[in-house]
């Protein structure tokens, strides 16, 4: 047996990864060609069409570029720190140079394409925070989770002041969930996450409801609080700690739902409270979307017979209500095979971070691009169902838009390269670099 050097690199794709991609990317066409279908039966202006395609196309290349590549190098602070200050430079630009429309600012016109850095900044907390709990071994934990929230709230602020509240939000989420992720004692640190999540929310829903039963969760913390102080001795600063935090959470939440959100982002949340009352304001457009969902039935009025959309009842039908039209017209059986390729790709990513544990870099990225994904599938679907106040978070590869479809693209061409780089571990003997024994 003899090794000898492979001249070319095997380009490997995992196909249940890639045929869900393309399933979905497939249905994001038809979805929208669909909403370009006249009244009296023909096609109006497809160049929403061509401008996908090309996106679609651009982003399956660095899809299939990245799964060829070892993205080991971005656990360098070297390569992050030139894409953070890049992010950065993006999002001051928008609010400098970006056009205002419909009263906000999101992005940049480039060649007459538009760029919304906002898209690009949620991938660039996850490779941030990710990186720098990587090197949780050498440093402490603590520290680096600071550190990364410090490097974060910049990226949030300058999302917000689009004004983008809810981007802001889910770009903070995302952040919490990766660097939750890169610390030790999941078991203590779910306990604690939990404690200021019972005692932190019955202040902002006591402060939009005005309904005091909410105080129920806060008593509920209290008594979880007191079972962890005396469960470990080692616990006891954590919930104190907790405690603190949860209180000054709680009461920020209520200065910020009194005095800093914008109105229509209030209103966005009573209309979610009672949409029945806001039916020709906010509420306006949940309500069309449930009808729309709900005229669908099991399998749909079929391909360009939905009419709320083809009569402009339902808003923003080829961006955040993509869904709305898509289950109008395919029905519930179309609906559930969208969500479970969407769900065959989280699976694949969640195993995949479990595969990678001992990979603490690697582990995070996973986690926070699956969870990127499932949080965007649900805050979109959740809003064209009325579950969730209403947000403008596009549905990936569906929704038309440039900027989410090729981040999504890029971000899940980086799960392949770790599943990729993950097997070769696992082959070692069998496959050494990129030399192959051959007989």
């Amino acid at each position: 047996m003899k090794i000898e050097k492979v001249s070319k690199r095997k380009l490997k794709i995992d196909i249940f990864l890639l045929i869900p991609i393309l399933f979905i990317s497939l249905i994001g066409i038809v979805a929208l060609l669909s909403t370009t279908i006249t009244i009296d039966g023909s096609f109006g202006d497809t160049s929403i069409i061509t401008k996908q395609l090309i996106f679609l196309a651009s982003g399956l290349l660095l899809f299939f570029l990245l799964s060829f590549l070892d993205i080991s190098i971005l656990r360098m602070w070297q390569i992050v720190l030139p894409i953070y200050l890049g992010t950065i430079a993006l999002l001051i630009l928008v609010l400098i140079f970006g056009p205002v429309v419909n009263n906000v600012q999101r992005w940049l016109v480039v060649g007459g394409i538009q760029i919304q850095p906002s898209e690009i900044a949620k991938v660039t907390v996850i490779l941030t925070t990710a990186m720098i709990l990587s090197y949780k071994d050498k440093y402490n934990e603590w520290l680096l989770f600071f550190l990364s929230l410090f490097l974060t709230v910049p990226i949030v602020l300058l999302i917000y002041m689009q004004p983008s509240g809810s981007m802001s939000i889910l770009t903070l989420l995302i952040w919490f969930l990766v660097a939750f992720t890169g610390l030790n004692n999941q078991l203590r640190n779910s306990i604690i996450l939990l404690i200021i999540s019972l005692i932190t929310l019955p202040f902002l829903f006591i402060s939009v409801t005005g309904n005091w039963y909410y105080i129920i969760l806060a008593v509920v913390g209290l008594i979880v609080a007191l079972f962890a102080f005396n469960f470990r001795d080692t616990w006891k600063v954590f919930v104190i700690g907790a405690l603190l935090v949860s209180i000054l959470l709680g009461s920020f939440s209520t200065i910020l739902y009194s005095n800093i959100l914008i109105e229509y982002q209030k209103g966005r949340i009573e209309a979610f409270i009672n949409p029945s009352q806001n039916t020709q304001d906010l509420g306006f457009n949940v309500n069309q979307a449930r009808i729309a969902i709900g005229s669908g039935q099991i399998f749909g009025k079929g391909f360009g017979n939905g009419t709320q959309s083809k009569r402009n009842f339902l808003p923003e039908h080829q961006t955040d209500f993509i869904f709305a039209s898509f289950a109008e017209e395919f029905g519930l059986v179309g609906s559930l095979f969208l969500l479970a390729m969407f769900g065959i790709i989280i699976t694949k990513g969640l195993i995949a971070s479990i595969n990678n544990v001992e990979n603490p870099f690697f582990a995070m990225l996973l986690v926070g691009i699956t969870m990127k994904i499932l949080l965007e599938v649900f805050v979109n679907i959740g809003t064209n169902t009325g579950t969730i106040p209403a947000t403008g978070i596009p549905l990936p590869l569906v929704s038309a838009g440039g900027s989410i479809t090729v981040m999504t693209l890029f971000s899940l061409g980086l799960i392949q390269s770790i599943m990729n780089i993950s097997q070769k571990s696992k082959n070692k003997g069998k496959i050494i670099d990129n030399y192959e024994f051959i007989n």
